[in-house]
């Protein structure tokens, strides 16, 4: 043995038992961490004063309190025979047990599903193994906890999203653990998961497609694909016959003819930009602070660096783990199928974060150097948390004028009223815990029973009965009839029935 082979061998003896430590100490409490910081890093919001509900999570919300009332069994978005969100329900039904329905209570349970699906991102790193740095799946998923893509949406009840986002999550795992084992109890498992993601929110299902590809290419059973397949037949039959019936007053058109053109990928790029910044409601935009706008660029420059480099090592046939190329494939997959939205909204992004830095840290691994590797990591983590901590100041809408809006309705005994606002009205219904029912402009909306109600007490009780819209100077006389909140809400009650004609409500029942 010459001096040089004495060397290395000294220092694998050395770094043996350091390595086997690091493992150890990961092994034992990375989860523990793991939840910890999911909850924590989300506290800033929870407790800002800006907290609240949107019009779709009022929709969620107020599913979940019928359910919990026994009064229904709401599999599907209210008003949709798409958007499966029964999982979402019982999570918040838990927390209304505890809670009561608040919107605290609806926040928990959807932070509660996302740690979930935050821990099983986490053991799916695991699974896929690397070579060199053992560091690499817990700075991941801490990158991750802290990225500010997620920042609000780790707590949004937007009917089916987060489903989506667990089970991925979870079928994510099932389709690289134990590789080399053939479960058919897993073939039916994972065939039904993949169903309900369908239901749910398909856009996962892109990122996922190579890994099952992969996964069945490995198993080379026949009967294992079958199992699956009928999985995912049997499924989908229940859910035919759940579905039968369901309401489709929401049904857009979501798919469409790529448009290719200079302009239409500066936009893609501009709300990829917004989608990673996290600053942002449906379709309108705020201003992060300048840590958060940086960490937008450094994801984006990340994901297309991740891209380019791993195609590099595949064509020279470098790559350390043969997993490589098909999580190459999967953030082709999430980015492609942006071409064929026919409406791009930023949240249409929120499947890339996790596939990307499945896809980031197989790059990642490739570097030797696994102390500079840890130290960018670190670097990047610490940025996200000052952008994370820095949500606490992000709010969409005022939600003073809000809560003063139903107190006044309250204060004056409305209890039904037309309403100006077509998501303000579910923000109404949930808010007031439904002491005030609200129902929109036109006759046909989400849930029939509240235009009914709204109808029928304009008719027998129109002194409990009332119109609410967004104020401006000049639209009502001040009376004793109207109330004006903030200078953004008016309540008028009484309200004639010429009146509702002229704010152009629609009084007929279809």
């Amino acid at each position: 043995m010459n001096s040089t082979d004495s060397t290395i061998n000294q220092q694998l003896t050395h770094n043996e038992p350091m390595k086997s430590i690091s493992i150890n100490w990961i092994s034992k409490y990375a989860i523990f961490i793991i939840i910890l910081l999911s909850i924590v890093s989300r506290m800033p919001q929870l407790f800002s004063e800006h907290l609240i509900l949107d019009g779709d999570e009022c929709i969620v919300g107020l599913m979940a309190k019928h359910f919990l009332e026994s009064k229904e069994v709401p599999f599907f978005f209210y008003g949709q025979s798409y958007g499966f969100s029964f999982i979402e329900v019982l999570f918040i039904r838990v927390f209304y047990f505890f809670l009561g329905p608040t919107e605290m209570a609806v926040k928990l349970a959807m932070l509660s599903m996302w740690t979930i699906g935050v821990v099983f991102f986490y053991k799916t790193l695991k699974a896929i193994g690397f070579k060199y740095n053992v560091w690499i799946p817990l700075l991941i998923t801490l990158l991750f906890i802290f990225s500010p893509s997620f920042a609000a949406w780790s707590m949004k009840a937007r009917g089916g999203y987060m489903t989506s986002f667990l089970l991925s999550s979870i079928v994510s795992y099932l389709l690289l653990q134990e590789k080399s084992s053939i479960k058919l109890s897993r073939a039916v498992l994972i065939g039904f998961l993949l169903v309900i993601i369908y239901q749910s929110q398909a856009l996962w299902l892109a990122g996922l497609a190579p890994f099952i590809a992969y996964h069945l290419y490995q198993k080379k059973s026949v009967r294992y694909g079958l199992t699956m397949g009928g999985g995912i037949l049997v499924t989908a039959i229940g859910f035919y016959m759940i579905k039968s019936g369901l309401s489709d007053f929401w049904s857009p058109k979501v798919l469409g003819w790529p448009t290719l053109s200079v302009e239409s990928f500066i936009s893609i790029l501009d709300k990829m930009y917004i989608h990673f910044t996290g600053f942002y409601y449906l379709g309108d935009t705020m201003t992060p602070n300048f840590i958060t706008r940086l960490l937008s660029m450094v994801m984006m420059a990340a994901i297309f660096i991740a891209i380019l480099v791993s195609a590099f090592f595949i064509y020279k046939k470098k790559q350390t783990n043969s997993l490589l190329p098909i999580s190459l494939i999967s953030v082709l997959f999430s980015l492609g199928y942006i071409l064929l939205i026919s409406w791009l909204g930023p949240r249409y992004f929120l499947p890339l974060t996790g596939f990307a830095l499945i896809l980031f840290s197989l790059v990642m691994d490739q570097i030797k150097r696994k102390t500079i590797v840890n130290t960018i990591l670190g670097v990047w983590i610490l940025m996200g948390v000052y952008s994370l901590y820095d949500f606490k100041n992000f709010a969409f809408e005022d939600k003073a004028s809000l809560t003063q809006l139903v107190a006044k309705l309250e204060e004056r005994k409305i209890s039904h009223v037309f309403c100006e606002g077509a998501l303000l009205q579910w923000q109404i219904n949930f808010y007031s815990n439904e002491k005030t029912i609200a129902r929109y402009t036109s006759n046909v909306d989400r849930y029939p029973k509240y235009i009914a109600a709204v109808d029928s007490a304009q008719i027998y009780s129109p002194n409990q009965t009332g119109i609410v819209g967004y104020y401006y100077e000049g639209l009502i006389k001040p009376s004793k009839d109207f109330s004006e909140i903030n200078k953004r809400y008016y309540i008028l009650s009484p309200v004639s029935k010429e009146f509702l004609e002229y704010r152009n409500f629609d009084l007929t029942r279809p």
